[in-house]
C-alpha cells in the first residue's frame, strides 16, 4: 500500500512540475505565483506546499527523477565494465530526456541559469548526484571483488570529471546554439578525450 501511495505522490508531483513549467516558460519564472500553479493543477496553496516547499523546488524536480534514473541504467551495466565507459552510458538517459523536448528543456535550462538561486540549487544536486555515484561505483567495485579496497577519493573525482563533460557539451551547445541532437556526439568527443589511464579502483 505505501509503494502505490508514494507512485500517486510522485505522480502528483509531475502533474505540479510539468503545469509549473507551462507558466514559467509562458509568462516568466519570476513572474509566476506559487497561487498560479497551485490553481493550474486545481488545488490550493496549502496542498501545493504539501508535494514543494517552493516554486524553485518545482523547477528542479525533474533533476532528481533523472538521478534516479541514472542510478538505475548504472546498475545495469555490467560489472566489469571500466567505471568511465559505465558513466558515459549513464549519461544517456540525460541525453534522450533532453533531445525528447529540445526546445522546452533548453528554455528551462535557461531559466535556471538567469536565476543564482536556481543555478546554486542546480549545482548542489549535481553535486549530491556526484557523490551517490561514486558510491555506486565503490560499490560495484567491491562487488567484483569482495576483498578490494575501492578509491573513494579517485571514484569522487571520476564522477565529477564525467559530470563536467557532460556540462561542457551542454553549455557548448546553449552558448553555440548547436544542435541539441548532437549532444550524444560532444559527450563521446569529450568523454574520449579525457579517458583515465589504466585501473582507478585500487586505494593508494
Amino acid at each position: 500500500m505505501s509503494s502505490l501511495r508514494e507512485l500517486s505522490r510522485q505522480a502528483v508531483r509531475t502533474r505540479i512540475a510539468e503545469a509549473a513549467e507551462a507558466l514559467f516558460l509562458a509568462q516568466g519564472f519570476h513572474e509566476t505565483t506559487v497561487d498560479e500553479i497551485a490553481a493550474a493543477v486545481g488545488m490550493s496553496q496549502r496542498s501545493f506546499f504539501r508535494y514543494f516547499a517552493s516554486k524553485e523546488e518545482v523547477v528542479l524536480e525533474k533533476f532528481d527523477r533523472q538521478g534516479e534514473e541514472l542510478f538505475a541504467r548504472l546498475n545495469s551495466r555490467p560489472l566489469d565494465e571500466p567505471e568511465w565507459d559505465s558513466l558515459r552510458a549513464c549519461f544517456d538517459v540525460l541525453v534522450v530526456r533532453l533531445n525528447d523536448d529540445a526546445q522546452r528543456d533548453r528554455a528551462i535550462q535557461e531559466i535556471i541559469e538567469s536565476c543564482p538561486a536556481l543555478l546554486a540549487a542546480q549545482l548542489e544536486r549535481v553535486n549530491r548526484f556526484q557523490e551517490q555515484l561514486a558510491d555506486r561505483l565503490a560499490a560495484r567495485v567491491v562487488a567484483r571483488d569482495p576483498e578490494a579496497l575501492p578509491d573513494r577519493l579517485v571514484l569522487r573525482a571520476l564522477a565529477g570529471a564525467a559530470f563536467a563533460c557532460f556540462q561542457a557539451a551542454i553549455t557548448y551547445i546553449l552558448r553555440s546554439n548547436d544542435d541539441l541532437a548532437r549532444l550524444a556526439d560532444h559527450l563521446d568527443h569529450t568523454m574520449e578525450a579525457l579517458r583515465p589511464l589504466g585501473s582507478v579502483t585500487a586505494a593508494h
